[in-house]
């Protein structure tokens, strides 16, 4: 009986082991796609890192007991799951990319996000990409989002060519281009569910945000 014990220990503590180090992985790859991107989201970044590796050490090493060890693990990768929006039973966080090479305009569409918020009771949650290819690259490692709010003039990757990427890795996120009159259409045949005009204001995010059915984030398909 204590073999067949000691057997299905072995099998949990391996599976979350499994689950640590996909996640370190997980981790990694932003952290090298956001590079340069804001202090504290890096930080926040390397603490579950660190994290997720001393908890490995822990179980590891099994040096305390180990029922409450994988205990502890189960929480950790839990209150993660919940935190990052990836599973849900009570309230939904609306999660929204911004991608804007211009600091000042990221700022500024984040802020005007945030002032519908109340009004269209939503929780918001944000990331921000400094160009096309950096929003491509979140998606690469495992990131989804309910609405992509997307400049299209930027260096590296515009949002034209972003839009295309991500529509034939399978994104089915609401993509919302912002955008000059003069390459609306454009901008649209690449994949997006809706352009609007610069620049962006209250009345013009209503609109896009207004439609339930927009909300519900159904992105599970990756490259």
């Amino acid at each position: 009986m204590a073999d067949e014990d000691n057997t299905q220990i072995d099998r949990e503590i391996q599976n979350l082991v499994n689950k640590l180090n996909e996640r370190v992985a997980k981790l990694d790859q932003k952290r090298k796609v956001l590079e340069n991107a804001k202090g504290s989201e890096i930080k926040a970044l390397k603490k579950d890192r660190d994290e997720a590796w001393k908890l490995k050490s822990s179980l590891l090493n099994e040096s305390g007991d180990t029922r409450q060890e994988i205990a502890i693990v189960n929480n950790w990768l839990d209150q993660k799951t919940l935190l990052s929006g990836e599973e849900q039973d009570g309230g939904y966080n609306f999660s929204v990319l911004i991608v804007d090479d211009d600091l000042t305009v990221r700022d500024t569409n984040r802020g005007l996000m945030m002032s519908v918020e109340t009004q269209q009771q939503l929780t918001m949650e944000f990331q921000e990409a400094r160009n096309g290819k950096e929003a491509v690259y979140l998606h690469l490692a495992g990131a989804s989002y309910d609405l992509i709010l997307m400049e299209n003039h930027m260096p590296i990757m515009n949002g034209i060519q972003a839009t295309q990427r991500l529509r034939k890795m399978g994104v089915k996120s609401q993509i919302v281009g912002v955008s000059s009159e003069s390459d609306q259409q454009a901008f649209i045949d690449a994949g997006l569910d809706n352009c609007i005009q610069k620049p962006l204001d209250i009345a013009k995010i209503t609109t896009f945000l207004s439609d339930p059915n927009k909300r519900k984030r159904n992105d599970t398909s990756q490259a």
